[in-house]
């Protein structure tokens, strides 16, 4: 085990702890708190403009003012609405479920945070080969990382594949 190894059990622990007490439903919540509130406050912050224009005068200001809060408002009424179906959950003697579910989904989001993080060394650090020889958690974090290359634009994907046969041509377990 290496440095890399260590980093990537250090990540993937730490996701899982905080999932498996936050629970899915925080978890997921949280996740789509962040889209609904970006997508509502880009969609609607226009609507609200014209009641600040006596507050704050210049508009730049007035339209972060307005994104800035619808962002938080839903953000806000998504997070009241998971503590009621936690609440719901744990009256119903299903708390352990979220807490289980909920460290599924961490260890899954650590899963992820660990391939992107990988991405981005393979793609903006050259010659790092060494620093990932002898890694027992390559092949794993490789696999996730190549899933999700699919995302890449294309010159970030040439430069990460370019190091990815590097990586393989030089790995030892």
């Amino acid at each position: 085990m290496n440095g890399f190894d260590v980093f990537v059990l250090v990540i993937i622990l730490f996701c899982m702890i905080r999932g498996y007490f936050k629970g899915l439903i925080r978890e997921v919540s949280g996740i789509i708190g962040v889209v609904v509130g970006f997508y509502g406050a880009n969609t609607y912050y226009q609507l609200l403009t014209p009641y600040l224009e006596t507050l704050i005068d210049t508009p730049g200001a007035r339209n972060l003012t307005c994104f800035f809060v619808l962002f938080c408002g839903i953000l806000i009424l998504i997070s009241l609405l998971a503590a009621l179906i936690r609440k719901f959950l744990s009256l119903v003697f299903l708390g352990w479920m979220d807490r289980f579910f909920g460290l599924v989904f961490g260890t899954a989001k650590g899963g992820l945070i660990v391939s992107v993080l990988f991405i981005m060394l393979m793609t903006f650090i050259p010659d790092n080969v060494q620093f990932l020889s002898g890694s027992k958690t390559i092949p794993y974090v490789s696999r996730g990382a190549n899933a999700m290359a699919l995302f890449l634009s294309q010159s970030m994907k040439t430069d990460f594949s370019k190091q990815m046969e590097g990586i393989i041509a030089n790995w030892k377990p």
